[in-house]
């Protein structure tokens, strides 16, 4: 399964494929507001993790520092030390990647259609993903 990540800056392709050599979920920026600076390139991703924490502040690759049998840690309950990186603030979540596109092109402030397209694609993704974790996701 594959989302896309809107930021203010950026957009990411968020996957539960895992990278042929690492093994890592593939969280790959896909494009950037033009003008804008950042640490992360075009086609550049997140690495180090084996799970994908999803919050307002962004997306993030981890893994469980102290992993207990039947219940995975989330990303809010591990030590910074065991993230792989993360993007910045989430403005909206697509399952299409043309609105992902679109939305960050917007001149205009986040709208009702981005946060139906939030909530669509949390539903899909839902609560017990193997490789994703939602957290306290609101609009």
């Amino acid at each position: 399964m594959e989302f896309f990540a809107v930021t203010t800056t950026s957009v990411y392709c968020v996957s539960d494929e895992r990278e042929e050599k690492t093994g890592f979920p593939i969280v790959e920026k896909i494009a950037m507001k033009k003008g804008v600076e950042s640490r992360i390139s075009v086609g550049g991703r997140l690495k180090k993790g084996h799970f994908v924490g999803i919050t307002q502040h962004g997306i993030g690759l981890y893994d469980e520092d102290h992993p207990r049998a039947g219940k995975r840690q989330t990303i809010n309950n591990v030590n910074t030390l065991f993230w792989g990186g993360h993007t910045s603030a989430i403005v909206a979540l697509f399952l299409n990647k043309k609105e992902a596109i679109v939305c960050l092109n917007s001149e205009v402030s986040p709208d009702l259609t981005w946060e139906d397209k939030t909530k669509e694609t949390l539903k899909v993704i839902g609560y017990k993903h193997p490789v994703f974790d939602i957290l306290s996701f609101e609009m």
